[in-house]
């Protein structure tokens, strides 16, 4: 079982575990995890005076030079998680009018590699799931993805970069991206299991509850009554009957309730007596089974803003973007399940905390 009192991390560089004589000179650490974008790591080393090896040593500096592989393990002395494994992109070194000068180390998960060049190019008789295994190839990365079904004659990547068009695709069919390690992950946005439970003004209840109930230091939510979509209307054209066609998706239609009694796409009418509808007429749509692809992913999509906010709780390595993770002691509307949108890991002299972003397609 964790104990929550001695923060630790672990730094390794280009595959080598960073010595003592640099590591204990780290003055803070974060990672952020965040769902079909980059993943950031960032540390501040001290670069003291006289010999500011970091930056006027030519043999140190190399460590912490642009390209180098990083990986970082963060948690507390009988329990480290591994967080991210990237590579450095930024350094920026402070060379201050007093002081100590200092060397921030910066750098992104290998997903950074899909940001590259614009790129136009099409694929013919394809899923989406072998598109997502074409640009992990293209891009030095293993492809980990999930059946997509649907099969398209004619796709095209109009000068876009690969990140920019996989997202494009993935949010078609409420799909995610990923990058661990050195693998691509691409697959559908339906949340990963439950592990925290997270008590408001319940110290001593969170910590007396087990392991798995600890404190949520401060919650700030915001209900959007207005971000969620009763229905979503898309129409298209079958290429092969030369036909059009109207795809739709309503209430029954989302995938879930996150535990709430009311779900995000009937609010619009249970608030207003009128409820919201989005009609798609401008993307390309050549099938039914694409539209109403896309009709439902827009609606979950949709449903997902009904409820965001931002949390603070004590450093928890296990909490990553796209975990559930239930908040309690906020009152019945807003007590609940939660989807965690972006996290960030953070150790310094104040201690290890991780904050959240999160994201809800109910209320009770």
């Amino acid at each position: 079982m964790t104990t929550y009192f001695a923060p630790a991390f672990r730094v390794k560089v280009n595959g080598s575990l960073l010595q003592a004589d640099v590591s204990m000179n780290i003055e803070s650490i974060s990672v952020t995890s965040m769902p079909d974008t980059l993943d950031t790591f960032t540390f501040t080393i001290t670069n003291s005076l006289p010999d500011m090896r970091w930056t006027h040593d030519p043999s140190d500096a190399k460590l912490f030079r642009e390209g180098n592989s990083v990986s970082i393990a963060m948690g507390y002395v009988d329990d480290m998680n591994s967080m991210i494994e990237g590579e450095i992109t930024t350094i920026s070194p402070t060379f201050p009018a007093d002081g100590i000068p200092t060397l921030t180390v910066g750098g992104h998960s290998r997903m950074h590699r899909l940001r590259g060049s614009n790129k136009t190019k099409t694929f013919q008789n394809t899923t989406d799931a072998q598109i997502a295994q074409q640009i992990a190839r293209a891009n030095n990365l293993e492809a980990q993805v999930e059946d997509t079904q649907t099969q398209y004659e004619y796709v095209m990547q109009p000068n876009q970069s690969d990140l920019e068009f996989l997202k494009q695709r993935a949010a078609r069919i409420d799909f995610e991206i990923v990058v661990v390690g050195k693998k691509l992950i691409f697959r559908k946005r339906s949340g990963q299991p439950q592990i925290y439970t997270l008590v408001w003004a319940g110290v001593q209840r969170a910590f007396a509850s087990g392991g798995k109930t600890l404190p949520l230091k401060s919650f700030s939510p915001q209900l959007n009554a207005l971000a969620p979509q009763s229905n979503v209307e898309v129409r298209g054209y079958d290429v092969t009957s030369k036909q059009p066609f109207v795809s739709h998706a309503g209430p029954s239609d989302q995938t879930s309730m996150m535990g709430g009694s009311q779900a995000g796409a009937n609010i619009p009418q249970a608030a207003f007596n009128m409820p919201r509808t989005q009609i798609h007429v401008t993307s390309p749509i050549h099938s039914q089974e694409e539209g109403d692809q896309r009709a439902r992913a827009t609606l979950n999509s949709k449903a997902m803003e009904t409820l965001t906010g931002t949390a603070e709780t004590i450093g928890v390595p296990d909490l990553r973007a796209g975990h559930l993770v239930e908040l309690l002691g906020l009152g019945p509307r807003f007590s609940g399940q939660y989807k965690i949108d972006q996290a960030t890991h953070s150790i310094g002299t104040g201690g290890y905390s991780t904050s959240l972003n999160v994201t809800r397609n109910s209320i009770s």
